[in-house]
């Protein structure tokens, strides 16, 4: 079985070396018999044609193995990324008024990042559902919890809608096609607050004022 074990080897080739052989070879191979003459590699072409056509051969099996991975790979991975596109889409249909709030503090903030602790419910079950993202691998302790930096993951961004978070009736249009909240709408929005974001701000308040 020692064949198998030399196959195996050569798929441990670089990639790019494997190329670069397979073209010397197909160039050695099917260069008109002038251009080989003036590059003064005709006398190379009859002492190793046979071997530079095994190269060939080789590298182009390799190659195509390698191409073949290649686009299987993409296929599964964009078959992966439509299911969990799926799978935050119907979440976000679903949402509780806890995860709402949670989604409303972006909308506060302006950002499409936010330091929220992990341990609140809603937190976790947006996070495990793909609707967040975590953005960093270092957070910090707090009182409600550890507080890492959480980021709207990509399929989330496109749904998230004042009417899915339960704004729609306190929306206005602008003139330049955007949209803002009516007083009343920003006053029902800080009423409905998660408690811990109240907790957390004097958390990050009292640190920055100690100059932590």
């Amino acid at each position: 079985m020692e064949w198998i074990s030399r196959i195996a080897d050569l798929a441990k080739v670089p990639t790019r070396l494997v190329a670069v052989l397979g073209l010397a070879s197909a160039l050695l191979l099917f260069l008109p018999q002038p251009w080989l003459e003036r590059l003064a590699l005709a006398q190379l072409r009859e002492d190793f044609a046979p071997y530079a056509g095994a190269v060939f051969v080789v590298s182009v099996s390799l190659l195509a193995v390698e191409l073949a991975i290649w686009a299987y790979g993409g296929v599964q991975r964009r078959r992966r990324s439509e299911a969990a596109a799926t799978k935050v889409q119907n979440f976000m249909l679903e949402l509780d008024g806890a995860e709402k709030a949670v989604l409303r503090e972006f909308l506060i903030a302006g950002t499409k990042s936010l330091r929220l602790p992990l341990e609140q419910p809603a937190v976790a079950s947006l996070l495990n559902a793909g609707v967040l993202v975590q953005a960093a691998s270092t957070g910090v302790r707090t009182t409600v919890g550890s507080v890492f930096s959480l980021s709207l993951s990509t399929a989330a961004q496109g749904l998230l809608s004042p009417t899915l978070l339960d704004l729609g009736p306190f929306v206005v249009h602008t003139d330049d096609g955007r949209w803002d909240l009516t007083e009343d709408g920003r006053s029902w929005l800080v009423a409905n607050r998660p408690r811990f974001m109240r907790e957390l701000e004097r958390h990050f308040a009292l640190f920055e004022e100690r100059g932590f």
